[in-house]
């Protein structure tokens, strides 16, 4: 069932929240616009603010405080207004299906993709591990909008739409990872998320040459680290609309590095790991007992299909540590990136949830 206290959930680009009386007039009016009346199937054929007045009563209300059924309002991060609806409907202990639609005088936004990102966060964070989504095959628009919410086709044929038409429907699904339980605490490590004043501690270490020497980026300087460290404030597990985490390794009160973990492929619970630990603290294992324990978090628990891990081929200690925690050697990839002003080659390693 669907957790109604999770609500509001909100982004940068939309806001997810119950739907009140005062929305009534602005859902009646959308409703009456033609591509809404031609791809959303809508239950009722002619909607009043006094019949969606009824409907939020009778209907939005109780369904949401059952965990059933939840009618929301897609919103304005800024104003709050009404700017269209979603519906997660058939809920069921594993699943749901989303479902919207846009006011015309707020499309082209990205309200409605932000939304959906939303939904997924509100599903995930409900314990569902699936959203299912169909569409008529025309509905181009629709189609890509889930695709690049991380829904993949899975079939085609004949069903019911909302309104009780028999339509033929194409069917898209996304897999949704399970929140973490955060912080993890290993024998000698806690892994937990990111805070502002971790800043001058990552800065002392990604600002060191040979830290980044093999990575993608320069050496941090004290803008770099004020921006990174914003990114990762962000990225608070894979189950939100960023679809990423950034855990800092502490030892004994002190900021050793930090292990980010973000999805590649939404749809079939797909990940790629990278770590950072201060040389200095190097020789003790710490690094490999603080991937070995992100592996778990996502493979176990997240409910992750396949986790990769990438990098630079001359980085040998990071490919030994790979190997160490269980990640099988996939690929080397011979002078495929560019990086830093030369051609560099990468070590791809990777492990299932089958090979915990």
């Amino acid at each position: 069932m669907l957790d109604p206290d999770l609500l509001p959930l909100a982004s940068d680009r939309a806001r997810l929240r119950p739907m009140r009386a005062e929305d009534a007039a602005d859902y009646a009016e959308g409703t009456a616009d033609a591509a809404v009346r031609a791809r959303a199937h809508l239950p009722e054929t002619q909607y009043t603010p006094a019949s969606v007045r009824a409907m939020i009563a009778e209907s939005v209300e109780p369904g949401l405080a059952r965990g059933d059924l939840a009618v929301l309002t897609i919103a304005d991060p800024a104003t709050d207004a009404f700017a269209g609806s979603l519906v997660l409907f058939d809920v069921t202990a594993a699943e749901a299906e989303v479902g919207f639609w846009m006011h015309p005088d707020h499309r082209g936004r990205g309200l409605a993709r932000a939304a959906v990102e939303l939904a997924a966060e509100l599903a995930a964070g409900s314990g569902l591990r699936r959203l299912r989504a169909r569409t008529v095959p025309d509905n181009t628009a629709s189609q890509a909008l889930l695709t690049s919410a991380g829904f993949a086709v899975e079939g085609r044929g004949a069903g019911t739409a909302p309104s009780g038409e028999e339509v033929e429907l194409l069917t898209l699904v996304r897999e949704l990872p399970h929140p973490m339980d955060l912080p993890v605490d290993t024998d000698r490590l806690r892994l937990r998320l990111h805070r502002e004043q971790d800043r001058e501690a990552l800065l002392a270490i990604y600002s060191r040459p040979d830290v980044a020497r093999h990575l993608l980026e320069e050496p941090w300087t004290p803008e770099d680290s004020r921006r990174r460290i914003e990114e990762r404030l962000a990225r608070t597990g894979l189950h939100t609309g960023e679809g990423a985490l950034a855990l800092v390794i502490e030892h004994e009160g002190r900021v050793l590095g930090d292990v980010a973990l973000w999805l590649t492929d939404r749809a079939h619970l797909v990940a790629e790991i990278g770590w950072v630990l201060d040389p200095a603290a190097g020789g003790q294992g710490l690094a490999t007992e603080a991937v070995r324990a992100v592996l778990d978090l996502a493979l176990r628990e997240s409910g992750l299909h396949r986790v990769a891990a990438r990098m630079d081929a001359r980085n040998t200690a990071s490919a030994r540590l790979a190997e160490r925690v269980g990640m099988r050697r996939e690929a080397h990839l011979r002078e495929d990136w560019w990086s830093k002003g030369e051609w560099t080659s990468t070590l791809e390693f990777g492990m299932l949830a089958s090979d915990r």
